[in-house]
């Protein structure tokens, strides 16, 4: 099988190439912008023009060498929620117009799969826990560009085709990663540092190699559609503080309980989006908990 990554230098694209890397039956095509020490890459970026991303995407695919066995996913993205509330016309390039070019070029070659990944954002936070069948209501531009995208994607009717949804995750992060969740509570409470989390944002927080697991799962399953993914956990950002303070054995004084009103924002944050991953779990994905992932964060 050929896995074939875009924006493969991307958190979730790390991981799919760090988990893939030891198998001898596994071809990694990485696509990204910088070059690496440890693979050869295929140099693409999104273009600022229509005209020329589909110009860029055509000569991409031809240079991918496609056939039935490779598997395409899309890990490009512009997930900054306050960058994509200030600079629309970038967030609708990357998130969707980019998406919309790939798949156009893409339908007509053969390949085994293409996994496009959504986020929690599509939903409006009021009415969680959210199923692959919950009505969605983004409250921000960034969701309603990705709700976008997932629909035209699902309109396709293409059995090749997985749109995978995946909740806020964590994980180790890559030299020149943008912290998440759980790297920047354990840097801070290693350095002894003081801490205001939110109590009032809540997700079922998903750790990053347990979403590589679900891919290769779904894969093996051949399915197709949508799918919600995310751990079992519910936690805040507080209650994520404490109990990583608690397995860890540090401070939990340097935490404060603070809500979300307290950090100004650009674009929009909806409170509950938390999953019900039934369906998830019907197909063999099992997340891991904190406590069993806390050690291969450090």
């Amino acid at each position: 099988m050929r896995i074939i990554v875009l924006g493969y230098n991307s958190f979730v694209g790390s991981a799919i190439i760090n988990y893939f890397n030891s198998m001898d039956n596994i071809e990694l095509v990485c696509v990204g912008r910088r070059d690496s020490d440890l693979h050869k890459v295929v140099k693409f970026e999104v273009a600022d023009d229509v005209a020329l991303l589909n110009n860029d995407v055509s000569n991409l695919i031809v240079n991918l060498d496609l056939d039935s066995e490779s598997v395409i996913i899309n890990c490009i993205s512009m997930g900054d929620l306050d960058k994509c509330e200030t600079n629309k016309d970038s967030c609708e390039m990357q998130n969707y117009q980019f998406v919309n070019i790939l798949y156009n070029h893409l339908k007509n070659y053969n390949f085994k799969k293409l996994i496009h990944f959504s986020t929690n954002a599509v939903y409006d936070g009021n009415n969680a826990p959210y199923n692959e069948k919950s009505k969605c209501a983004p409250v921000n531009f960034y969701g309603l560009v990705k709700l976008k995208t997932d629909t035209f994607l699902l309109d396709q009717e293409d059995s090749r085709i997985i749109v995978m949804r995946p909740i806020t995750m964590y994980g180790r992060v890559s030299p020149g990663g943008r912290p998440n969740p759980t790297s920047m509570i354990i840097e801070k409470l290693k350095n002894k540092q003081n801490l205001r989390l939110v109590d009032d944002v809540l997700v079922n927080i998903l750790y990053v190699e347990d979403l590589v697991k679900a891919i290769e799962k779904l894969i093996e399953k051949d399915f197709s559609g949508l799918i919600n993914i995310s751990g079992n956990e519910v936690y805040s950002r507080y209650d994520l503080g404490l109990e990583i303070a608690k397995l860890l054995d540090m401070k939990e004084e340097l935490i404060e309980s603070v809500t979300s009103t307290e950090f100004k924002t650009v674009a929009n944050r909806p409170l509950d989006t938390s999953f019900d991953n039934t369906l998830m779990k019907k197909n063999g994905i099992h997340p891991r908990t904190l406590k069993q992932t806390i050690l291969n964060l450090l």
